[in-house]
């Protein structure tokens, strides 16, 4: 038996370079605005920069006191040799995060509500460090040694991952990039939408906090938490071991030997989806970071032809945020199936002759990406996009 631990911490110092992009972007290096559509002062492409009151010079700002996040990692393993050339390893992981980018809307409000503060600026992005992240994580590895041409693995982990931003302590960062084009964003308040978005199942799913006085209240699910995950590869070359005819000679050795078949498959279920309630938040013009309240109807009892209960959700009252929570929609689950069979023909020489063909989604076999979760689309519930139909390729390759 091996046992194996260990603990390291871990600087997200590429965070720096999206910083610096983002703040070449501002005065007094470059002029950027955020300009309000209002009916006193309506937006044309012919002049779509008049000197309205609503104009924000600036787009994006950085706390003077951001810190590096960094990550702890901790993780603990057992080892065993089994029979049959098997090997079973047992692991816990655990990341903590801290000092996380949060990204939110200074000065906004409620839709309905007063404006508190109108001589306040607003419509730009700030970035913060305060965010936090845990993931815990245990996995189970059964792994068969390459003996008589067969080696697989089979490999099922269990985890979950919580933060109020996913940008630390987990699979890469999400780092913000803006998006400017003409958006309406609701009845009589359109502008220039400011587009803030990272995907994590093919839906998109907002990195604005909703209020930016209430940074807690975007604790949930981190995006690219996946509560189970199974991942099994194989892996046959005949014609390797007794059994496996390698004494078998003439033109039946010819043919048989030296094939190979790899496979893998995976399955987990669904990712983590963001409800969204499309309305421009007040004094910006920015659109996808309001949620919606969550009614108490449940929410995968769907009507037919739906998956997810349009019941559920409703649009916050007036003067009010939303209730429903980030990532609080799990998303369809995942399963893939690729698979491919090659051979090297020798020849005489130094002549080589690869064969192989490649499959993709062998059983084609569909699986959707995520749900449409806008609560206002017509579309709330059904799938955003399926994955791609099986494909068959076949190359062949002469070396010299």
């Amino acid at each position: 038996m091996v046992v194996r631990a260990g603990y390291g911490i871990y600087y997200d110092t590429s965070v720096y370079q999206t910083i610096a992009l983002q703040m070449a972007q501002q005065a007094p290096l470059s002029k950027s605005l955020s300009v309000q559509n209002s009916p006193a002062c309506p937006l044309t492409l012919a002049n779509a920069f008049t000197a309205c009151p609503s104009i924000t010079s600036d787009t994006f700002a950085v706390d003077p006191n951001f810190r590096v996040g960094y990550a702890q990692n901790w993780n603990l393993s057992v080892q065993r040799d089994l029979p049959g050339s098997l090997q079973l390893k047992a692991t816990y992981l655990g990341i903590k995060g801290t000092r996380g980018v949060q990204e939110f809307l200074p000065n906004t409000y409620p839709i309905g509500a007063v404006n508190p503060c109108p001589s306040c600026p607003a419509g730009f992005a700030y970035l913060a460090s305060n965010g936090n992240s845990t993931r815990e994580a245990g996995q189970i590895q059964l792994r068969r040694r390459l003996h008589s041409g067969l080696t697989a693995t089979a490999m099922y982990t269990f985890s979950k991952s919580i933060d109020d931003v996913s940008a630390l302590g987990g699979q890469g960062a999400l780092l913000p990039t803006q998006n400017f084009s003409p958006s309406t964003g609701g009845a009589g308040n359109g502008g220039v939408q400011l587009s803030l978005m990272t995907s994590g199942t093919g839906a998109s799913t907002p990195t604005l906090a909703q209020n930016w006085r209430d940074l807690s209240a975007e604790r949930g699910l981190s995006t690219f938490d996946q509560r189970h995950l199974l991942n099994v590869q194989f892996q046959y070359t005949t014609g390797m071991g007794l059994r496996g005819e390698t004494l078998l000679s003439g033109r039946k050795g010819v043919l048989f030997k030296e094939w190979t078949l790899l496979t893998q498959i995976t399955a987990g279920s669904g990712l983590p989806e963001t409800p969204i309630y499309l309305a421009a938040v007040p004094g910006t013009g920015v659109t996808g970071s309001l949620r919606p309240d969550y009614t108490g109807a449940p929410l995968y009892a769907a009507p037919s032809g739906l998956f997810l209960n349009p019941a559920a959700y409703a649009a916050p009252p007036a003067g009010q945020w939303g209730n429903a929570g980030r990532d609080s929609i799990i998303g369809p689950a995942q399963f893939a199936w690729n698979a491919s069979l090659g051979r090297t023909f020798r020849q005489r020489g130094r002549l080589n002759l690869d064969f192989r063909i490649d499959s993709t989604n062998f059983l084609n076999h569909p699986t959707f990406v995520g749900w449409n979760s806008t609560i206002s689309s017509a579309q709330f519930g059904l799938p955003i996009a399926a994955n791609a139909m099986r494909s068959l390729q076949a190359t062949m390759r002469l070396r010299f």
